[in-house]
């Protein structure tokens, strides 16, 4: 009987390991030396499980035992199939739009668990194999007494707090694994390949459920702070009493402790640049899954010649693999989302509610000119309906709300752009008009509308089918582009517009290996698999040498530098990207904390190094390149979650 007490406690001990290494090697695809702290912390979560088992009869505990399997099966799985969709893990925060994707996502799902078939079926034989072993009695779960079951606790917080030990070893800097542990910042993807799925999701409930206790604001920033002048001639900035906003707080410890960090942020001067497109009309275009490898000169016509006038950046990289309104998002605030473990919500709409001052649309409409947005999918979906008209679009049309374009899935970027051009191109007025599209949209194959629309121009290209259906839905985007480009013109409004178009996210639908096929070579994935386009296209600069920008820059950069360019007041130390056209230190940054720098990047999962130049790089310049990554993050999230700009006024 002792023994196989043992061997139950055995199992439930390795039961979580098993699920984490099997979804390690379905995912991510390799163990390193990182995984042992999985090991390690799976030893008191099988404690737990065990200590599960003690309390009731013998029947009641093992229903009990193959409850806690099941559960642990579906939710593996339930990473799984979210990992091959989008590339990365699902944090706690984003299940409370699971039935929201489920519906609109089916075939998507229904697809990712075809692909899953072989790695489904093995997580459930786990499971089948568990109820198994329990029904021939293997596995023992009689009644015990309180006492044994008080002993078995204080054995596992005793486990566990030597587990919390070990994570000294590597110190307790920026990105060691003791900042990862407990740091609120650490982003999902970086928890899970350092710490497992089960950790991860115990800390973001941890954090959720006590971030109103979490000491967030030292008491002395209470106290007047001290900061630099500068001046609005030279610098982005703006005439703010920083000491006035901690009054106006009511002394909110994490207003005050923010607006000091704030205060003392180095602004972005003004320069060549700076009211360069003053005056002139604004057109934005976050476009779904999109990649530079689109752009042909014969295929995609419009896009190459896009991509060949005006501003050029050589070395713009997008911050996201996956998620449409976190890159969104940052597109238009100009800060990242609040990509925290206590995050409760998506941010935009946490941002429904907030003052937003320096989006583009609030800048337009300062100036008096007339504001649009557009989507072609429905405006309930991530409540664009309440962000978007917030961020100041004046108008917001939709497939639900006024946009007349058949909703199909995924819908025409060239029947939103014929349905909504009109809107603004001759109204007579300056304008600001806002595109997300959608026809790029996973998943690609023959089904898929846009796909199969125009299936016949891409059947003669040298690409598997996948590449073939990417490329095809996203010349919908092409001949939308098209079309606008052709309104302009004939409306003589080319040179007196600008066009800018980035993406949301990487293409997360294709696999690695037809990502590849697409770029023509094997793209490195913690990094250049980011790399992508930041258009700026204004039709008086084509005929003329393009402005080549080779300074390293990413998403979160586009707002500070539009609102530069078209010489908007704003104050650069309250957006967290930075004016690429100024002589702030260029760095793109990636959504992971990863970031690349002119002379090395740096990889927040491993914390690791990759020297890129001759030039020796100081330990001292990467641990502050560390620190001032993290200072975006964690700004970016007070700036969201405190809604701080409502006390600029």
């Amino acid at each position: 009987m002792k023994k196989k007490r043992y061997l139950t406690l055995l199992a439930c001990i390795l039961l979580p390991i098993i699920y984490e290494f099997l979804l390690r090697m379905f995912t991510i695809g390799s163990v390193d030396l990182r995984f042992i702290y999985v090991i390690l912390f799976s030893v008191p979560t099988g404690g737990v499980i065990f200590i599960s088992t003690m309390a009731f009869g013998k029947k009641a505990n093992k229903i009990v035992f193959n409850t806690i399997n099941g559960i642990l099966m579906v939710y593996f799985i339930s990473q799984l199939v979210y990992f091959i969709i989008f590339k990365t893990f699902f944090s706690i925060s984003q299940i409370a739009m699971g039935g929201e994707a489920i519906m609109t996502f089916t075939d998507q799902t229904l697809h990712a668990l075809f692909q899953a078939a072989i790695p489904v079926t093995i997580f459930v034989l786990i499971f089948v194999t568990g109820i198994i072993m329990t029904k021939r009695g293997v596995f023992v779960f009689e009644k015990v007494e309180l006492k044994n079951i008080f002993k078995s606790a204080a054995a596992v917080v005793g486990i566990h707090l030597i587990c919390l030990s070990t994570l000294l070893v590597g110190g307790t800097g920026s990105y060691s694994m003791h900042d990862t542990y407990h740091s609120n910042d650490t982003t999902t993807k970086n928890s899970v390949a350092n710490l497992g799925v089960l950790v991860t999701t115990r800390l973001e409930l941890q954090h959720i459920i006590l971030a109103p206790f979490y000491d967030t604001a030292p008491k002395d920033t209470l106290l007047p702070i001290s900061y630099p002048e500068y001046s609005a001639k030279e610098y982005n900035v703006m005439d703010i009493d920083f000491n006035e906003i901690i009054k106006n707080s009511d002394n909110n410890a994490e207003v005050a402790a923010l607006a000091e960090v704030l205060a003392n942020r180095e602004p972005t001067k003004k320069n060549e640049y700076t009211g360069f497109f003053e005056g002139k009309n604004l057109i934005t275009i976050c476009a779904e899954s999109y990649s530079p490898y689109l752009i042909d000169e014969e295929l995609t016509p419009t896009l190459y010649r896009l991509s060949k006038g005006g501003i050029v950046f050589n070395n713009f990289y997008n911050s996201y693999d996956a998620v449409t309104t976190n890159g969104e998002y940052t597109y238009c605030m100009g800060m990242f989302p609040d990509l925290s473990r206590s995050k409760l919500d998506n941010s935009f709409i946490e941002s429904a509610d907030n003052t937003l001052p320096f989006t583009l649309a609030a800048s337009f409409n300062n100036i008096g000119a007339d504001t649009y947005a557009y989507h072609n999918f429905n405006a309930t979906y991530y409540s664009r309906y309440l962000s978007h008209p917030n961020m100041g679009y004046k108008v917001f049309k939709t497939p639900d709300n006024g946009l007349d374009i058949a909703p199909t899935w995924p819908s025409s970027d060239y029947d939103m752009m014929i349905e909504s051009v009109e809107d603004y191109i001759t109204s007579g007025n300056q304008f600001h008009a806002y595109y997300m599209t959608f026809s790029g949209h996973y998943q690609y194959n023959w089904k898929n509308y846009m796909d199969a629309k125009n299936r016949s121009k891409v059947m003669d290209l040298d690409y598997s089918e996948a590449v073939q259906c990417y490329i095809a839905g996203n010349l919908e985007l092409e001949y939308a582009l098209e079309h606008l480009v052709n309104r302009l013109e004939e409306e003589g409004l080319a040179d007196d517009t600008v066009i800018v178009l980035t993406t949301d996210h990487y293409p997360y639908g294709l696999l690695d290996s037809e990502y590849n096929e697409l770029a023509g070579m094997e793209v490195d994935k913690d990094f250049e698999m980011y790399r992508s386009s930041f258009i700026c296209w204004n039709g008086a600069m084509e005929g003329k040498a393009a402005v080549e920008i080779d300074d390293y820059c990413s998403t979160i950069d586009i707002l500070p530098t539009l609102l530069n360019l078209f010489g908007f007041e704003y104050d650069s130390r309250l957006v967290m990207g930075r004016d690429v056209l100024s002589d702030a230190e260029p760095i793109a940054i990636i959504s992971n904390q990863n970031f690349i720098c002119k002379n090395y990047r740096f990889n927040a999962t491993d914390n690791d190094i990759v020297i890129t130049s001759d030039k020796e790089i100081s330990d001292e310049e990467i641990n502050e390149k560390k620190n001032y990554v993290k200072e975006i993050m964690t700004s970016s999230t007070a700036i969201l979650n405190t809604d701080f700009y409502k006390y600029l006024s």
